[in-house]
């Protein structure tokens, strides 16, 4: 990664970056299964509140208020929600992998996994899907936009973009397009299920205009300048030891080892910071989720109850 002077126009990325983040964070909670009392009148009122101040422009807040209209009560919508991700034959599931990969589990998930890992995420006991579901991916890129928005060198700032520039092309823009005619699809069956895919359609159309702006932001790199500038050289046989570090996550000292040694040392050669990196492998390998989004996001705006 090289590091470019930020332009003129940093606060304007920053406050992008803010309000994406926490426009992907509603999104990704509007997904998970509404068991709880009050999950119609969440979306109508809380969830169309926030749409309307976060995407102004739009109307997505009314749509979404006219769509709920159409649905009786919780479980209702509890039933919309089961008939199009949760009961076979669901039509529209909500785990990547099925779209990616045709299978559960496939090799986009293990990669999924390592991104999650290289930022020190754990598995939330209460969420009990898979690495690849819509709203753990969206909460994730939440995460990274949001870090970026909270950097506080330029260095930080453009590592945190280009993550989710990676992440985003790699794993969310491949299939919501599918998904969303599969929800379209039963909405001319089911009036009831018409929230969820006015929200399919806010995640698709979110993601391609968020895919151009980090382009534009952040340029994906030609294979001749990764071959140039990213590759690691590993260490020689003889080399040095690593120095001790301290995880960035649960603060223990450790000795990084391995392919994270070896990244660390490609990045301070560049004169770039490394310490996004320092991560233990207590850290990086535990069980998967997005366990530490929450309070992230609790942080960039006190205000906002994202339970």
């Amino acid at each position: 990664m090289t590091e470019v002077a930020m332009k003129p126009e940093q606060d304007s990325i920053t406050a992008r970056a803010l309000n994406r983040a926490e426009l992907y964070l509603c999104l990704g909670h509007a997904f998970m299964p509404p068991m709880q009392a009050g999950s119609c009148q969440a979306l109508a009122r809380d969830l169309a509140a926030d749409l309307d101040e976060l995407l102004p422009d739009i109307g997505a807040g009314l749509e979404l208020a006219e769509a709920i209209a159409a649905v009786a009560d919780d479980k209702s919508l509890l039933r919309s929600y089961s008939r199009l991700f949760l009961v076979p034959p669901y039509p529209a599931p909500l785990n990547a992998g099925l779209y990616i990969d045709q299978t559960i589990m496939g090799p986009s998930v293990v990669e999924m996994e390592r991104f999650y890992q290289r930022h020190g995420l754990a598995r939330d006991a209460g969420f009990r899907d898979m690495p690849d579901h819509l709203a753990l991916q969206l909460q994730f890129l939440a995460l990274l936009l949001g870090s970026a928005a909270q950097a506080a060198e330029a260095s930080e700032t453009l590592y945190f973009l280009e993550e989710a520039r990676d992440f985003l092309n790699r794993f969310l823009r491949p299939w919501p397009n599918a998904w969303v005619r599969r929800l379209e699809q039963e909405c001319q069956a089911a009036a009831e299920c018409r929230p969820y895919a006015l929200l399919g359609r806010l995640v698709r159309d979110g993601l391609d205009a968020d895919a151009r702006w980090l382009q534009s932001v952040v340029p994906a790199p030609t294979p001749e300048m990764e071959k140039a500038e990213l590759t690691i050289v590993p260490r020689a046989p003889d080399a040095a030891p690593a120095k001790q570090s301290v995880c960035a996550r649960c603060s223990k000292p450790f000795v990084p080892a391995g392919e994270l040694i070896d990244m660390i040392h490609t990045l301070q050669r560049q004169g770039l910071d490394a310490s996004h990196l320092s991560v233990c492998p207590g850290c990086r390998t535990a069980a998967m989720g997005l366990n530490p989004t929450s309070p992230t996001f609790k942080e960039i705006r006190p205000g906002r109850d994202t339970e």
